[in-house]
């Protein structure tokens, strides 16, 4: 039977009995098929809401909708009783995808939680200026340490005030864009061997981000 797991399945063993309506005797060739059919489709309408690992709570649903007669079929009546189980191999699929699940679900909480401090660095006025630098001071090799410098400022107002725009915005399409732009730009922020890569690519970046370039 179908879960809410793609791909995985419950066992099902059912019991179940049919009685004939007056006078269509005649009229239903396999009535033990047609019931089968009936009941696997009530069956698998329960448990397709239920994760795999829930096998009483979809077999409880599944017994819970046969508790009705089925009269679906006007040919006859249908009852039923079914019992789920799972196999070695579908249990053992199921706990390392939810496994797996739960490692992805940390990585994205622990990412969105760096992201946030970013934010909260890069917004907080007399610290965010002196941290930005800080993290991207040139390195003894810099051509144009001024230069580098007057870009770095640019860029940490410019990223300031975009996430500062961001905070207050209606969400829309342009905004979901510019919330995309500044996460890629935080993201890129995160390696400190990135720096000068960041520097390199800041004019594609404000562009982005603010719809112009640094020196406009």
């Amino acid at each position: 039977m179908d879960s809410a797991d793609a791909g995985l399945h419950f066992d099902a063993a059912l019991s179940y009995g049919w009685t004939i309506a007056d006078g269509a005797e005649e009229r239903i060739l396999h009535p033990d098929e047609v019931t089968r059919t009936l009941l696997v489709e009530a069956v698998r309408t329960a448990t397709e809401r239920h994760p795999v690992l829930h096998v009483h709570e979809a077999q409880w649903s599944a017994n819970e909708c046969l508790s009705k007669k089925i009269t679906t079929d006007d040919r006859l009546t249908v009852t039923g009783h079914v019992e789920l189980s799972l196999s070695a191999a579908t249990e053992a699929q199921a706990r390392a995808r939810y496994r797996a699940r739960e490692r992805v679900y940390l990585e994205e909480a622990e990412r969105t939680a760096r992201l946030e401090v970013l934010q909260e660095r890069l917004a907080t006025p007399g610290l965010g200026l002196a941290w930005w630098l800080d993290r991207h001071a040139p390195s003894k090799g810099t051509a144009h340490p001024k230069q580098w410098t007057r870009e770095l400022i640019e860029s940490y107002e410019e990223l300031a005030t975009a996430l500062r725009r961001d905070r207050t915005a209606v969400e829309t399409e342009e905004g979901a864009l510019l919330r995309a732009r500044v996460e890629e730009a935080l993201t890129l922020v995160e390696e400190p061997e990135a720096a000068g890569r960041f520097a390199y690519y800041l004019g594609d970046y404000m562009t982005h981000v603010m719809g112009r370039s640094p020196s406009a």
